[in-house]
């Protein structure tokens, strides 16, 4: 097993990628700490991971919150005096012109998706440097590199954290802890069907993603999940600052 003895945080871990990913660390010997708004979800990846033989500790956490960020670390650090990964998924969307975007919806995206990460490397990474050693992985989006209509809120939040994590892997390589990020295309997730549940709209939806992705697909969570247990692991041991981009093709039309 890739982390056997290792403890590992994951945001987002209530559904959709954060969710894979935590499966996929605790299935190899991880000990995880799932954090997420979403209790009732966080309940449902602790199940799963316990079916499968892993090891998952649920956390109530707002990731633009300070003191639920604090208590998530805390709650990490108490398994084994250590945190050896930290996987930052969660996210928000909000598809609107931005002429119709509020300040406050805005407001609200920045601090999830770009506080969040901010926040929890903040309060991570002075621990992995002490020790010398650990991999954050950041969840970007392909959405980073090109635009995209009635997305312009959502892309600025993820083109952040793809030049937010380029910078904080010089600060942190020199301690021996590898930042990096993955960028997923659009993924079969809650956060892509944005509460579209008419079997037509959904249906209208893939023939879109057929048009523009060359994959023809969406991508899959257990495919992302691969993504983040590379970058986290010693097989990434070279990799510092990248950008593992997982879009079955789109950003190279």
């Amino acid at each position: 097993m890739k982390f056997k003895d290792k403890t590992a945080i994951v945001t987002g871990a209530a559904s959709g990628i954060g969710a894979a990913a935590a499966l996929r660390l605790a299935r190899e010997g991880a000990v995880v700490v799932a954090a997420d708004v979403d209790e009732a979800g966080l309940m449902q990846t602790f199940e799963a991971a316990k079916n499968d033989g892993g090891s998952i500790v649920t956390c109530v956490c707002d990731v633009s919150t300070e003191a639920d960020v604090e208590n998530t670390v805390s709650r990490a650090l108490e398994i084994n005096g250590g945190i050896d990964i930290l996987v930052n998924v969660a996210g928000i969307s909000v598809t609107k012109h931005v002429k119709d975007t509020s300040w406050r919806e805005y407001s609200r995206i920045m601090d999830v998706n770009m506080g969040g990460v901010f926040l929890f490397v903040n309060k991570v990474l002075p621990h992995m440097e002490k020790r010398k050693s650990g991999a954050i992985v950041n969840i970007a989006s392909e959405l980073a590199f090109v635009g995209y209509a009635d997305l312009a809120a959502y892309t600025a939040t993820k083109g952040a954290v793809v030049a937010f994590s380029r910078s904080v892997a010089l600060d942190a390589i020199r301690y021996g802890v590898r930042v990096n990020c993955v960028c997923p295309g659009a993924t079969d997730t809650p956060i892509f069907w944005d509460g579209v549940t008419d079997p037509v709209e959904r249906q209208k939806m893939l023939d879109q993603v057929k048009i523009e992705k060359p994959i023809g697909r969406l991508v899959t969570t257990e495919e992302v999940a691969n993504g983040i247990v590379f970058m986290a692991s010693d097989d990434a041991s070279a990799v510092v600052g990248a950008c593992l981009v997982m879009d079955g093709g789109f950003i190279i039309e």
